[in-house]
């Protein structure tokens, strides 16, 4: 679906509450075709109220930020194995944000 995000004109990050060396071997592994940040302290986690539940789930987010820098969109999960729902409904989210005026 990254073709589509672009096409949407969306730039699409990971942000890995983790070193830049596990953060560079996860984009190696998954030959990502974005950027794959990291966050050894997990700020960004932080900020979005992405803590760890019961200590072993962790929580994930799909957030857009317009130019502006605004977050237009936020939808946390425990869920991992929802991504491609997910990535579907934020890629219409996305899209829906290139029609209006």
């Amino acid at each position: 679906m990254f073709k589509d995000f672009q096409t949407a004109n969306a730039d699409v990050l990971v942000i890995l509450g983790d070193s830049p060396e596990r953060a560079s071997r996860y984009a190696e592994t998954l030959k990502t075709p974005f950027p794959v940040l990291s966050d050894p302290e997990r700020a960004v986690y932080q900020v979005f109220e992405l803590d760890k539940m019961a200590f072993i789930i962790q929580r994930t987010a799909s957030v857009v930020v317009d130019r502006e820098g605004l977050i237009r969109y936020i939808k946390r999960t425990v869920n991992p194995m929802i991504w491609l729902q997910e990535s579907r409904e934020l890629l219409e989210f996305v899209t829906g944000m290139g029609s209006k005026p």
